[in-house]
C-alpha cells in the first residue's frame, strides 16, 4: 500500500503555515502522493485568533470542509479508530525540532504533524515553492520598491515584549545589521516592516529611512510578499520574517538574522536558517 491521502494538521500563523505547507507540498512530490488535505481543526480552538491563510496562494490541495472527511484523521472517532484496526492510518510526527528522515509508512491515509522549520525539508522544490507561494492577486507596487538596493527590515516587538520564550531582539540588534549590510551596499535604501511602526519611526529616526504603511497592504500575506521583493533583508526572530527572506530570487541578496532567534533553546530547529545567512550578534 501507499500513501493516497496526506492530511496536514496546520497549526500558528502565516510563517508556520508556510513550513508546513511547503513540507507537504514536497512529500507529495517526491511520493507521488494524490491528494494534499488541509486540516484546519487546530484553528477551532485558536487562543490568538490566527486563521488558515495560504488560500491567498495558488498552492496545491484541498481544504477538508466536509466533516465526514475530517473524521477520518481525528484520533478517537470511530472512523479513524476502523482505520487504525486495518492498518489504513499512520501519522509521523516531528521530533524535537531536529531533521529527521520522514518515514510514512504506506498508509493510505496519513497525517503530518508538526511545525518543520527548515529548509531542508523542501529546499529541492524550491522553484515550484517559489510560483505556489506568490500571492493570487497583488495590488500594484509601491513607489518604493523603485528605489535601488532596498533592504527589508522587519521588526516584530509588541507580543515578544511580554514572551518569555522568544524575547524582542533590541535596537542594537537591528543597528548592527544594517551597519552590516553597509559594509556590502553603500547606497541600500531600508524600508521597515514592523507590527510597531510608531515605535520604529521614534527610535530609527534617519530621515532616509522608510516606514512600510500604504494603504492597500495591510493583509499579513501582501507584507511578507512585498519585504520578499526586496533586494536583501533583515530580519527578525520570526517564522513570518524567515519566509520574507527565503522567498526572496534575489541571486545576490544578503540575509542579516539573529545569532540566536529565542531566549528558550528548545524552540529552535537545529538547521533553522540557511547557511549562507549572515549572523549578527544580539545577546
Amino acid at each position: 500500500m501507499k500513501t493516497i491521502f496526506l492530511d496536514v494538521k496546520f497549526k500558528g500563523g502565516l510563517g508556520n503555515q508556510l513550513f508546513q505547507y511547503a513540507n507537504a507540498r514536497c512529500i507529495c512530490l517526491k511520493n507521488n502522493i494524490p491528494y494534499l488535505l488541509f486540516n484546519t481543526d487546530n484553528y477551532k480552538f485558536e487562543s490568538l485568533d490566527r486563521k488558515f491563510s495560504l488560500l491567498n496562494y495558488p498552492i496545491k490541495g484541498k481544504l477538508i470542509e466536509c466533516n465526514v472527511i475530517a473524521k477520518n484523521f481525528r484520533v478517537g472517532t470511530k472512523a479513524n479508530k476502523i482505520l487504525s484496526s486495518l492498518g489504513f492510518y499512520g501519522r509521523v510526527e516531528e521530533c524535537d525540532f531536529k531533521k529527521q528522515k520522514i518515514i510514512l509508512g504506506h498508509k493510505p491515509f496519513t497525517s503530518l504533524i508538526g511545525y518543520w522549520q527548515s529548509d531542508y525539508y523542501f529546499k529541492d522544490i524550491r522553484p515550484q515553492l517559489l510560483k505556489e507561494l506568490t500571492p493570487i492577486e497583488i495590488p500594484a507596487l509601491p513607489l518604493c520598491m523603485a528605489l535601488p538596493n532596498t533592504v527589508a527590515v522587519h521588526v516584530r516587538r509588541k507580543d515578544y515584549l511580554d514572551e518569555g520564550r522568544y524575547g524582542f531582539l533590541g535596537t542594537n540588534y537591528y543597528n548592527m545589521a544594517m551597519a552590516k549590510i553597509q559594509c556590502f551596499i553603500t547606497d541600500a535604501n531600508f524600508i521597515f516592516f514592523s507590527d510597531d511602526l510608531d515605535w520604529c519611526r521614534n527610535t530609527f529616526d534617519k530621515k532616509e529611512y522608510l516606514f512600510f504603511n500604504e494603504p492597500g497592504w495591510e493583509k499579513d500575506y501582501l507584507q511578507l510578499y512585498l519585504m520578499s521583493q526586496c533586494k536583501h533583508q533583515v530580519i527578525a526572530n520570526s517564522s513570518f520574517s524567515w519566509w520574507g527572506a527565503w522567498l526572496n530570487n534575489n541571486d545576490n541578496k544578503i540575509i542579516i538574522r539573529p545569532a540566536k532567534p529565542f531566549k528558550d533553546k528548545d524552540l529552535e530547529h537545529e538547521s533553522y536558517y540557511p547557511e549562507d545567512w549572515i549572523s549578527i550578534n544580539n545577546d
